[in-house]
């Protein structure tokens, strides 16, 4: 985190700016890099979003360096759940040698959705303001479909407000880090 970051957030306020920033990560992740997990896919249709020939073809190239990043670490995702399956299945297992394999696989899932949430800000980045706006409408309907499908019985699709707000705070917020 920048040292402009930190003393625009303040002291006591740093631990609920970095909550809030977390929970809009894990947001965009459910959105756009658990999907990628299941089908290898993002919930964007970038066609929707009426892009010029200049930015099409920024987002290809972003999408083909996603598909590089995804096929390169998304093995050795598969790789060390098998081998955490096996010790979890063993029962002479080595709880050192699990709980390496667990760290190693949080690792390796943390570098893709890394890499994929890095992607994403890129795509945004070449989007209009208008078109920021609708790729944001987009990834509330995302996230709303999932948590009605992670919770069928709730009878709102509404995100919270407090979520709402952090979201559209961050898509406003210009960071000089990402460039």
């Amino acid at each position: 985190m920048s040292t402009k970051m930190v003393k625009r957030v303040g002291g006591t306020n740093r631990s609920m700016y970095i909550t809030k920033k977390v929970a809009l990560v894990i947001g965009i992740q459910t959105a756009l890099v658990m999907p990628a997990f299941a089908e290898n896919q993002c919930c964007v249709d970038w066609s929707k979003l009426n892009l010029s020939a200049q930015q099409n073809q920024q987002v290809q190239q972003l999408e083909a360096q996603w598909q590089q990043d995804y096929s390169q670490i998304k093995p050795a995702i598969a790789e060390e759940q098998r081998k955490l399956q096996r010790l979890l299945e063993s029962h002479n297992a080595d709880p050192v040698e699990l709980m390496a394999v667990q760290q190693s696989l949080q690792r390796k899932k943390d570098q893709l959705n890394q890499a994929a949430t890095a992607n994403y800000l890129r795509k945004r980045q070449v989007l209009n303001e208008n078109q920021q706006h609708q790729l944001e409408q987009m990834i509330r309907q995302r996230i709303a479909e999932k948590q009605k499908d992670m919770h069928p019985n709730v009878q709102s699709n509404e995100m919270p407000n407090r979520l709402q707000d952090l979201m559209q705070r961050v898509l406003n917020r210009k960071d000089p880090e990402v460039r």
